[in-house]
């Protein structure tokens, strides 16, 4: 198998359609850098499926069609066409030559086709898969996957390795396996909490059937225990309530007389304390005075402080600034020394820099002169040197072309010993294929016939059991509406009777008068629950009854007397009744007649319209004795189809009332009912006939159930009983038999063929090898005369060029001494420099500090004088503050004598108020307390009031009772707590019970049904749980062995490659991570060439990297050969010689591997059998040029 052919339409630079036509052997795409080379790969691996737009080269997939340039516009799709040749039958495919297309569209739409009919990227992925061919697959390798194929990302060195091993298609069987578990698990899941549910729910059913009757018996002691108590308590209450009046009515007369004593009290106080606040104001006067007076002595005071403290000051500052004065006056002295100083040491400074300077020059001019003699000797030796260098370069340049032709003659002797050998052994391989071929022949066709029996015994199974199963999911269908109907009825018959039991709809006055047990009548029934209708006519039927639905039918105006008592006495509303034996006079007058007559006529005209349906009386099913009570409501009311025909009739027959099949009433009075269509189970008519029927369908679906679970059974055994895994297990292995046979013959026919071919090649190689060694032996000869002159000259060159550079090194000496001597010289002149410049900056200074200590000097005596003149000024003042001080003291005695008079009065009259306060305050108290007596006393009262209400209505309420005043004689003696506890204990035990569910028993058997089908289920789903467990370890098992093989085998041709590629001895080999599933275990790659140890391989050079994946790739190629490799520039980082070494292993592998190459080496252009140019003639448009060596070969 080869690629034929590869078509491109608008791929990239590829504008125009181009055709490139593959052979068998080595093919190299050539041309210059960007001229679209690695865009024929591009288009070969984007026709194999590749997903990834970074892998192309672009940023998003659209990109790959045709962008247009300035001379061409862009094209809206992209078609690329790969022709493989399936000569060997290696993909699994009838066909001997497929066609792979790809297409996109700037629309972002793509499509696939094989030979020309459109598929799915997953039949190509399919068709490639196990084969070495794919976008990821070792078919296709670039320079940068070199570092891809040796770097630690296991995940991408695997996939070459899994691909050889063939276990993607069991990685990917594995793969929709565990998906399949995850389901199973899900559904496992899934069903395990529904079994949980309905197993707690059954439990509980069963639980509340044994709570009911449990509940009935204490319900029964508990009223009668708890009706007792509350008698009792309503006389305690109603007893208490009497004694707390009595009482209330003492404290209020108390509560006058202390009022009366307060109101006393209240005008005495007032009188004392207008006196006192006569004598307070006197007071608050003289105070205000003598805080006045206090407040004149203070600021004096502080005066006199201030002025003391200021005089401190002074004296201290006066002594400090004659102190400073002292010393200013010796620093200005020290300082006119320093000056002196400083100007002697500036002269002498001055005179060496001078000096110094002077020799700086003369070292100046000797190092120019100097370096002119270096330089000229440096540019002597530099040309002498650069000669040599061409001359050793010519040496070691013809010395190389000596060892590569030695080593060329030494290969083709090896080669022509090779080729001798190979021819014998063809020879022999030949005549053993023809026998082989021969016997697996009539094989074929034994298996053959075996096949086509299997196929047509599994078709027919298929289709059966498809039959079946399609049988099957029909009855389930029909057996989930069975079960939800079943549980719409419950449901429905469970509402029913919830209402009828609770006579929802129906006004508060018949309801009490129906549950009431003390009100006795022979019939006691509601006109709701006596009659029936059809569906159909149920809506219209009780819109014409509505307002009569309530009423309660009775024998005798005595028990509608007994009703209507009962209710009024419980305040329970009103309620309609209809007596039997009551009924109006019958009209038998002349008017009476007269509309009778004129009714009956109009009635028979409406009933000749189309919208009537019947008179309403005619749809109530009821008892006969009833029948004259419906007719009597219902009289003159039709039954028509529609609201609008209602309205229509009622204008042309307005005697009469009009009922719609929607429950819409028109009323002969114009009242008009109408609005939405009510729903079936809030109907109060027939609601009890509604439920009995029911409750007889249930009985009918049931059976209907079973009758479809035994169908279901049934089809289940049957679909059980056609094992389509066994047939297709047997199939298969006719299949793979059959595929394994023609495969050998396949083989054994191919080598047959390629041994002829290799063969008749080798003796023509044989042949070429002979002249190509005579050739290389006499050009060996021509290379050695030449070698041994061009040494002998170098030997002389070299003599020279030492005394050359004896004379340069002794001038560059004395150079290095002068420059020495120079930068010394530099140095001191610097540092000179820098010591004057600092003395005089520091005589500046000095000189600057001389003016400023004299102003100081000068400052202070000023600041002394100034001190001396405010010390006298401050004496003055002092005196006579000391006077006025003096005479405010005496002042302020006098006035705090007046105040102590004033305020012996003031408290002497506050003592007397106060203890009026207090006698105040005590009757108050007293007051207060009788207050909150009575407060208390009305709290009791409402507190009795409101236990006695809530007594009432919780016996109303729970037991539909109303409490009498009733006389006890041991009401003082009854323990009331006793008997609370046993009411508490029996209320605890029923709400212990929990709700009570009378309809627990059938529940529990519908729930158990399905718990035992829920519990089927989840069996089923455990042994399909463990079935794809164990097929998961089929597979692993199968797969690791599969892969471990592979690998070893890929193991043993590396190590052997690489020292080929390399040398004998250097080490190699390929390693699995320890203690880790094979499957998932890193590969780990060593490669130590040329006795080095690098840690890691990624420590090796770009060459030995290249060299290292060739090795890796040829060794999986002898495991799994690809049937053609595409190698994009990875010989770039080779040298020349390992080069040869690449293109070598190319032609030994060609034989069985069809090699496209993408280079710019020149040698491996050389050993290519074909050549395609890639030119850009047009810029940005790629064209195509190609030469076949063999035919430019044979036209030479």
């Amino acid at each position: 198998m080869y690629l034929k052919k590869l078509e491109i339409l608008g791929f990239k630079s590829f504008a125009q359609k181009t055709e490139v036509h593959f052979h068998k052997g080595l093919t190299a795409i050539v041309g210059p850098n960007g001229c679209g080379k690695t865009n024929i790969v591009d288009a070969i691996r984007w026709c194999l499926g590749e997903q990834k737009s970074s892998t192309l080269r672009s940023d998003k997939m659209e990109n790959v069609i045709f962008n247009g340039t300035a001379t061409r516009k862009p094209m809206g799709m992209s078609e690329t066409s790969l022709t493989i040749e399936n000569n060997k039958g290696i993909l699994p495919t009838e066909y001997s030559e497929v066609t792979i297309s790809r297409r996109i569209f700037r629309s972002g739409e793509s499509e696939y086709l094989l030979n020309k009919n459109l598929c799915r990227l997953k039949d190509i992925t399919n068709l490639f898969m196990d084969t070495g061919i794919g976008s990821n697959a070792y078919s296709v390798i670039e320079l940068k996957m070199v570092e891809t194929i040796l770097n630690n990302k296991a995940e991408e060195r695997r996939t070459m390795f899994e691909e050889a091993a063939g276990v993607n298609k069991y990685k990917l069987r594995r793969r929709l396996t565990l998906k399949k578990l995850d389901e199973v698990k899900s559904d496992l899941t899934r069903v395990n909490d529904i079994v949980s549910e309905v197993e707690k729910k059954v439990s509980s059913l069963e639980r509340q059937a044994k709570k009911a009757d449990k509940y009935n018996k204490i319900s029964t002691t508990l009223r009668e225990l708890e009706i007792d108590l509350c008698e009792r308590e309503f006389a305690l209450y109603n007893t208490r309530k009497d004694e707390l009046k009595l009482k209330e009515g003492q404290f209020f007369s108390q509560k006058v007389q202390l009022e009366s004593e307060l109101a006393r009290l209240d005008d005495t106080i007032k009188e004392v304390k207008e006196e006192l606040y006569t004598v307070e104001t006197q007071l608050a006067a003289k105070r205000n005075e003598i805080t006045s007076q206090t407040e004149k002595i203070y600021s004096v005071q502080r005066s006199i402080s201030v002025a003391e403290e200021r005089k401190k000051s002074l004296n201290i500052n006066i002594d400090k600034y004659s102190l400073e004065k002292e010393e200013l006056a010796v620093q200005l002295e020290i300082t006119l020394e320093q000056i002196e100083e400083y100007k002697e040491k500036i002269e002498e400074t001055t005179a060496a820099l001078l000096a110094k300077q002077n020799e700086r020059e003369t070292l100046s001019l000797q190092v120019e002169e100097q370096k002119t003699t270096l330089e000229e000797k440096r540019v002597a030796l530099k040309n002498y040197s650069e000669t040599l260098l061409d001359k050793f370069k010519e040496i070691t340049t013809k010395e190389n072309d000596l060892a590569n032709v030695e080593a060329a003659l030494k290969r083709t002797n090896e080669s022509l010993n090779k080729t001798d050998i190979k021819i014998k052994t063809l020879t022999d391989t030949i005549a053993k294929l023809v026998g082989f071929i021969g016997e697996l022949s009539e094989d074929k066709i034994d298996v053959e016939q075996k096949l086509t029996e299997a196929d047509s015994f599994f078709t027919r199974k298929q289709k059966e059991k498809d039959e079946l199963e399609q049988k099957l999911s029909s009855f389930r269908a029909k057996e989930a509406e069975a079960k939800t109907v079943i549980h719409a009825l419950k449901d429905k018959i469970g509402f029913l009777q919830n209402l009828i039991n609770n006579l929802e709809g129906f006004s508060k006055g018949a309801k009490e008068l129906i549950a009431n047990p003390d009100w006795k009548t022979k019939d006691k029934n509601i006109l709701a629950n006596i009659g029936n209708a059809n569906d159909k006519f149920r809506f219209a039927v009780e819109a014409a009854l509505k307002n009569n639905l309530n009423n309660i039918l009775v024998e005798t105006i005595d028990d509608v007397k007994k009703g209507i008592e009962y209710l009024n006495t419980y305040d329970y509303g009103k309620a309609s009744f209809y007596v039997f034996g009551f009924s109006e006079s019958e009209k038998n007058s002349i008017l009476d007649k007269i509309e009778k007559f004129f009714l009956t006529r109009k009635s028979k005209r409406l009933e000749k319209e189309k919208s009537f349906l019947g008179w309403a009386e005619t749809f109530v099913e009821t008892e006969e004795r009833w029948k004259p009570f419906f007719q009597k409501l219902l009289v003159n009311t039709a039954v028509v189809d529609s609201l609008e025909n209602a309205f229509a009739l009622s204008k042309d027959f307005p005697l009469f009332n009009y009922a719609t099949l929607n429950g819409d009433f028109v009323h002969n009075s114009g009242v008009i009912e109408a609005g939405s269509a009510p729903k079936l189970d809030d109907t109060l008519f027939g609601r009890k006939q509604l439920l009995e029927n029911f409750k007889k369908e249930i009985p009918q679906r049931d059976a209907k159930l079973i009758e479809i679970k035994q169908t279901i059974e049934q089809l289940e055994n049957e679909i059980g009983s056609i094992n389509l895994k066994t047939l297709s297990e047997n199939g298969k292995i006719l299949l793979n038999d059959l595929r394994n046979v023609e495969k050998q013959i396949e083989k054994f026919e191919f080598e047959q063929s390629k041994a002829y071919d290799e063969s008749e090649k080798s003796h023509q190689e044989m042949q070429s090898l002979v002249a190509y060694a005579t050739k290389l032996e006499e050009e060996i000869e021509s290379l050695s005369e030449v070698l041994r002159g061009e040494i002998e000259e170098k030997r002389k060159a070299d003599e020279a060029l030492h005394s050359l550079e004896s004379d340069f090194s002794n001038c560059e000496a004395d150079f290095s001494r002068l420059t020495t001597e120079q930068n010394q010289a530099d140095l001191a002149i610097e540092r000179m420099s820098g010591e004057k410049r600092n003395l005089e900056n520091a005589l500046q200074r000095s000189q600057e500090s001389v003016g400023a200590i004299r102003k100081s000097i000068e400052k202070r005596e000023d600041d002394v004088a100034s001190a001396n003149e405010e010390l006298q000024s401050l004496q003055i003042v002092l005196g006579e503050k000391n006077d006025e001080l003096f005479e405010l003291n005496e002042v302020h005695g006098l006035l705090k004598s007046e105040e102590i008079a004033i305020d012996g009065q003031f408290k002497v009259i506050r003592s007397n108020i106060s203890n009026l306060e207090q006698q105040q305050k005590n009757i108050r108290n007293e007051r207060e307390a009788t207050v909150n007596a009575i407060h208390q006393a009305d709290i009791s009262l409402k507190e009795f009031d409101f236990k006695i209400e809530n007594l009432q209505q919780h016996i109303q309420e729970k037991y539909s009772l109303r409490l009498a005043l009733k006389t006890f004689d041991d009401l003082d003696s009854f323990d009331f707590i006793t008997r609370q506890e046993e009411v508490t204990s029996f209320n605890q035990q029923i709400k212990n019970l929990g709700m009570i569910n009378p309809l627990a028993y059938s529940e529990y058997e519908e729930e158990k049904e399905r718990l035992d089908f829920l519990t089927k289920q989840r069996t089923d789903l455990l042994d399909s749980e463990r079935d794809l467990i164990k097929t998961i370890e089929e597979i692993n098992i199968t797969a690791q062995q599969l892969f471990m093989e592979t690998f070893e085998k890929i193991r043993e041709h590396f190590i052997r490659i690489f020292r080929g590629l390399f040398n004998p001895g250097d080490e190699a080999d390929l390693k699995l991570e320890e203690a880790v599933d094979p499957l998932e275990a890193k590969i780990e790659i060593i490669a130590k060439p040329k006795g080095k140890r690098p840690t890691s391989i990624e420590l090796l050079s770009g060459g030995e990297k290249t060299l290292t994946a060739i090795a890796l790739l040829f060794a999986i190629y002898l495991v799994k050969p690809s049937p053609f490799c595409i190698l994009d520039e990875i010989d770039a980082p080779l040298d020349d010689a390992n080069v040869d070494r690449f293109t070598r292993i190319l032609k030994d592998f060609s034989e069985n591997t069809q090699f496209i190459v993408v280079t710019h080496n020149k040698r491996t252009m050389e050993a290519c059998d074909t050549l395609y140019g890639v030119t850009m003639q047009e810029e940005g448009v790629s064209k195509l040029v190609s030469v076949r060596f063999d035919e430019e070969l044979n036209v030479a």
